[in-house]
């Protein structure tokens, strides 16, 4: 873990890709992904965000997050060959965390290269590296709670499909077990159980 695990202070500015935190009479310049920086509150607030350190020789760069899942993320981005912090962070600011675990399950490389800087090599590199990691630790990212309406069945942003996907199902069985159509008013846990009742019921025939 970072030596400086975390930060909580005033914040005096937003910036393109960070925040300046004013803790004490010092203040830091934390580098924040696009979406996590877009939910931090007003200039003058009070803001809180998980860190990682990266130390280099001549430079010491402070990476703030909302959340543990955030910093998790952002680590294990950091263990890929060719994926510095920049790169890991255009990724998680392009999108979000449960996006991008669902971009890795369904193996869509295409998604992940709209962040700036990654190629289609480094993003195939990302779900080689990571699919693995994703599907052992798929239960510990909670999924959204959103209704289904907000993204469309089967999708790639889908986080139905991400879970059928971490429960060991085709991305042919997930998507045709999820149907074509929204099924208006479910929530993702209801979703996903259907989708396994439609599953066992064609494996049953």
């Amino acid at each position: 873990m970072s030596i400086i695990a975390g930060i909580e202070g005033l914040l005096e500015s937003k910036r393109a890709d960070s925040a300046l935190v004013r803790v004490g009479g010092v203040t830091f310049q934390v580098w924040v992904p696009g979406y996590d920086l877009a939910a931090l509150p007003g200039v003058g607030s009070v803001v809180r965000l998980v860190t990682h350190l990266v130390v280099r020789e001549d430079d010491l760069q402070l990476y703030g997050f909302a959340n543990e899942r955030g910093r998790t993320m952002f680590e294990s981005l950091l263990g890929i060959s060719g994926v510095g912090p920049k790169a890991a962070l255009a990724v998680l600011s392009a999108m979000s965390t449960e996006e991008l675990v669902t971009s890795i399950l369904a193996g869509d490389a295409n998604a992940i290269t709209k962040a700036q800087g990654v190629g289609k090599r480094t993003a195939e590199r990302i779900i080689l590296e990571l699919k693995g990691k994703v599907e052992d630790e798929l239960g510990g990212l909670p999924l959204p709670s959103s209704s289904a309406g907000s993204v469309t069945a089967g999708s790639a942003g889908d986080p139905a499909l991400a879970a059928l996907l971490g429960l060991g199902f085709s991305a042919l069985e997930a998507r045709q077990a999820l149907g074509v159509e929204q099924e208006e008013g479910l929530n993702v846990d209801d979703r996903v159980r259907r989708a396994l009742q439609r599953i066992g019921t064609n494996n049953g025939n």
